[in-house]
């Protein structure tokens, strides 16, 4: 039997009860979506058994999947009332907030895709002297809108392939918010609640861990491949 903990530090107050702000609903729906990927697992070898196994570009995908739940006036007037009046969330705020989230949206996917290749390109060969800096320039030229100054040097403190373990891998992120944001909108297209492509996905994803590859396993919940254009959608690019 497989357990699973989501430990936040949300706000508290001894003069009400504890209020969550957005942000905190998107990072409980966040934990909750790695949670259920560990605890609906129907493989008992543990190994591979709800998160256990899953490959690194992919065991985000669960997480960010429940997240995007979390800006949908479905879900949303659900629980989003007031505590005092019991005033449900109105669709004028819903949309203001999806407003926010995607506001230069597609300066970030820029951003993180200039991470990405760098990251990449870093690990093909050995850079010495101002070979690092000439590579990260190379690539910014082809990415970046707005050029840091100088004497910029995020390239030294880049943690998160030296000491986060994302060496060659910090694509990772982009590609599983792919997954993420192409069976998200599957579902929304279906409806959301009761849809059979929610049961396949509770079967197939959350049920088989890391006992397959996702790209295997994604195949077979959707018939074909993630497409990136649900991403752009999910960021309200192009729409």
């Amino acid at each position: 039997m497989a357990s699973a903990f989501v430990v936040a530090n949300f706000p508290s107050s001894d003069n009400s009860p504890s209020l969550l702000r957005h942000d905190d609903v998107v990072t409980l729906f966040h934990e909750m979506g790695h949670a259920l990927h560990h605890l609906l697992s129907l493989v008992s070898e543990n190994g591979v058994s709800g998160i256990n196994g899953v490959e690194w570009d992919a065991v985000e995908f669960p997480s960010q999947f429940l997240e995007n739940f979390a800006y949908e006036p479905q879900v949303l007037k659900i629980f989003a009332t007031h505590y005092k009046s019991a005033e449900t969330l109105s669709d004028d705020m819903i949309d203001k907030i999806k407003e926010v989230k995607n506001f230069e949206s597609a300066l970030g996917l820029l951003r993180q895709l200039e991470f990405s290749i760098f990251d990449f390109k870093l690990h093909q060969a050995l850079h010495v002297g101002n070979e690092v800096q000439e590579l990260l320039d190379s690539i910014r030229e082809e990415f970046s809108l707005i050029k840091p100054p100088s004497y910029n040097k995020f390239q030294n403190g880049f943690a998160h392939i030296f000491a986060g373990g994302y060496a060659a891998g910090y694509y990772s992120y982009k590609w599983a918010e792919v997954l993420s944001a192409d069976a998200f909108f599957a579902i929304v297209d279906e409806g959301i609640f009761g849809t059979k492509i929610g049961k396949d996905y509770l079967r197939i994803i959350l049920g088989q861990g890391g006992s397959k590859s996702m790209r295997e396993l994604y195949e077979e919940l959707r018939g074909e491949e993630a497409k990136v254009q649900s991403l752009l959608r999910l960021n309200g690019i192009g729409v």
